[in-house]
């Protein structure tokens, strides 16, 4: 008995009554033949063959000869009308007789018809499986929990219907073109494949067509025909089909045997591609469930940053909890946020995650804003930039601490008009950044450009009190000197306290020279006292020639600085006006750029009113001291002249008196008589 399997002959069993023997000796296991040749040859039914027959295909012929026949009869055992198998009797001894033969054709057809029905039994049972399996995939999400467990299932389900076979699970992705594979299994073992775009291998082609393939022959022949290309090893046998959710690829199921053609047949292709119709359905509920999930989170992290910036004014704290929650609830792999600093030239970075992020924090990681960077690039035009693909960006420059990175987002801080820095995050796989975790992003963003402008109008609010106390503090303390000398030490000594370290310089006015002269200094290497400044000249001239305030941001963009310490970067000057009268000017200096704002220019402004009020007062209780201290001398003198009793005394006590008074050497008192002064009168 031979079992037919496409152009061999399996041996099943075989036996010699004559020689006693349970099988047929100098017959191969296997035995190679012309299948469509067999099969025309049986067609009519059983076949009497002898070495003599012309009609009779070869096989048979060699078959009769090796086993040294007289004559054999071939009887065809069918299934759906398909040769499965064929028995042969033969004889040694005399030809063998139609009354002979008969029983063997009736056991034949009997064979035939017990095919038949243990193939519909076996069909029955397997249409059967295929329902229920079919029936329960939209059960296996919720037992399995989580998607690689499902696809799990899932093959157990198909090693149950179809069997044993590679099993490949690709999913696509329309924005990116791309298609990932979450689960293959190889050989008995779950392996990895990294996403590849959409191209022109068997996946790609089902995704293209939407319909079913099936290649149990010649398999790389065809997809040759096919237009496709074969990645890796070929199959022998290959089936898929695509998962399509409203007529819309969304991937692929795909099995296949390396070693075996024939594998496959049409039953097993319609089973397979209602099972991806099914499947595509889960994978997309699931996938539905899981964004909706996501989105929850996203937003519930929001929330919870929200919450943190409307009780705490810590900013610190606030963007380390704010990083950490953006990598872990996005699964990033890596979230920074930059500020810019006070000149606007730099993105800085303020926090970031992981040990990358420590790194970059030490070392005072910046960029420069504007750069061709993505960071740069979104700090300077306030502008969302992503990067689906880094390895397919001619403009981006990898980070050495960050090597993994695949994809990369940066959304803009800012409030209004104003841009405060960039929320930087990147991630492992290519074309992770979705148009609703962008959304979230940017909620979260300006959520945290909020608590930034919240934290610098806090700061500057404590900042702007503490001045006006140390303002007032200045102000006392000149207003207490003993002499103008005094006040105007106290007042650059205690402003340099406040502006932090630093040059401070008072110019009074001198209106007959019509010149500016320092009174008072502090924080320049040499000593800048009596240093003499024409009004209308440099910038403390120009403040005092114009009597308003000048901030310069860069002095060496500005013409009318005069250099005297080589460190300075930026001044302000505000004039010192008392009653419309110009009295000086207050002059700071800085090593930093752009170092002043409006609300120095305010400050000073402010403070400068308050000194000029202290001068003016000073001034004017020298004078009245000045006074005083006259009309005591006087008072002194006349009272000495006073008690004096002859004129000789009188004139001795005058002389000696004014020359005391007045520092002089000595003093010369005439007195002419009196007939002199009539004789000059009358002329």
């Amino acid at each position: 008995m031979f079992k037919v399997e496409q152009d061999v002959l399996n041996i099943l069993i075989s036996a010699d009554s004559t020689r006693g023997l349970s099988k047929l000796d100098g017959l191969p296991e296997q035995i190679k033949i012309n299948a469509d040749e067999v099969s025309d040859y049986l067609l009519r039914g059983a076949a009497n063959a002898t070495l003599m027959d012309a009609n009779s295909p070869k096989i048979f012929k060699e078959l009769i000869h090796n086993l040294d026949l007289i004559g054999a009869v071939f009887l065809p055992v069918r299934k759906r009308n398909r040769l499965a198998a064929v028995m042969m009797i033969g004889s040694r001894q005399h030809p063998l007789s139609n009354a002979f033969i008969q029983p063997y054709i009736n056991l034949a057809d009997l064979m035939s018809v017990a095919l038949e029905r243990a193939e519909a039994v076996k069909e029955t049972d397997k249409h059967f499986r295929e329902v229920e399996a079919l029936a329960s995939i939209t059960d296996l999400i919720s037992s399995a929990g989580d998607m690689q467990s499902f696809y799990h299932d899932l093959l157990a389900k198909i090693k149950q219907i179809i069997g044993d076979y590679n099993l490949i699970v690709a999913l696509y992705d329309e924005k990116s073109n791309s298609i990932s594979i979450p689960f293959s299994y190889e050989n008995g073992q779950v392996i990895s494949i990294d996403p590849f775009p959409l191209g022109e291998g068997l996946t790609s082609i089902l995704i293209r067509t939407r319909q079913p393939l099936m290649l149990v022959e010649n398999a790389e022949q065809r997809l040759a025909a096919l237009g496709g290309k074969v990645v890796g090893r070929p199959p022998k046998s290959w089936m898929g089909a695509p998962m399509l959710v409203h007529n819309n690829p969304i991937g692929a199921l795909i099995i296949q045997d390396l070693e075996r053609e024939h594998v496959f047949n049409e039953d097993d292709l319609k089973f397979f591609n209602t099972l991806a119709g099914q499947v595509a359905g889960v994978i997309h509920n699931a996938a539905l469930l899981d964004e909706s999930q996501r989105r929850a989170l996203q937003l519930e992290t929001a929330a919870e940053i929200a919450r943190d910036i409307s009780g705490s004014l810590n900013l610190d704290e606030l963007l380390v909890k704010a990083v950490g929650l953006i990598r872990e609830r996005f699964d990033f792999y890596h979230a920074a946020i930059f500020l810019l600093d006070l000149p606007g030239e730099f993105a800085v970075i303020r926090e970031a995650t992981g040990e990358a992020g420590a790194q970059m924090k030490r070392a005072g990681h910046k960029i420069g804003v504007g750069s061709k960077s993505i960071v740069g690039f979104v700090s300077g035009q306030g502008e969302s930039l992503v990067v689906n693909d880094t390895s397919k960006d001619a403009t981006y420059y990898a980070n050495p601490l960050l090597p993994d990175t695949r994809a990369e987002a940066a959304i803009p801080l800012r409030v209004g008009e104003r841009i405060l820095g960039a929320l930087d995050v990147q991630s492992v796989k290519p074309y992770s950044f979705s148009e609703d975790n962008l959304r979230s992003l940017q909620i979260l963003a300006d959520q945290l450009a909020v608590a930034v402008a919240n934290t610098e109008l806090f700061a500057e609010t404590q900042e702007h009190l503490s001045q006006h106390r140390l303002l007032h503090h200045i102000t006392s303390t000149a207003a207490s000197g003993t002499t103008l000398e005094e006040a105007l030490e106290s007042a650059v000594n205690g402003l340099q306290v406040t502006l932090g370290g630093d040059r401070v310089t008072i110019l009074l006015a001198d209106r007959e020279k019509k010149m500016l002269e320092v009174k008072a200094s502090i924080g320049y290497a040499e000593d800048a006292t009596a240093t003499h400044v024409e009004i209308g000249q440099g910038v403390t001239g120009w403040v005092a020639a114009h009597r308003r305030p000048l901030r310069i941001r860069d002095v060496s963009e500005d013409p009318r600085y005069i250099k005297f310490s080589p460190n300075t970067r930026s001044e302000l000057a505000v004039p010192l006006i008392y009653r419309n009268e110009l009295l000086g000017v207050l002059n700071v200096e800085s090593e930093q750029l752009d170092a002043y704002t409006e609300n120095d220019e305010e400050m000073l402004g402010t403070l400068g009113g308050s000194l000029a009020a202290v001068i003016a007062n000073a001034r004017l209780f020298e004078q009245i001291r000045a006074q005083s201290e006259r009309e005591r001398l006087i008072y002194d003198v006349t009272s000495k002249i006073r008690r004096s009793t002859d004129i000789q005394s009188i004139l001795m006590t005058t002389a000696s008196e004014i020359t005391r008074v007045t520092g002089a050497r000595f003093a010369k008192i005439q007195v002419k008589p009196a007939n002199s002064i009539k004789e000059k009168d009358s002329k």
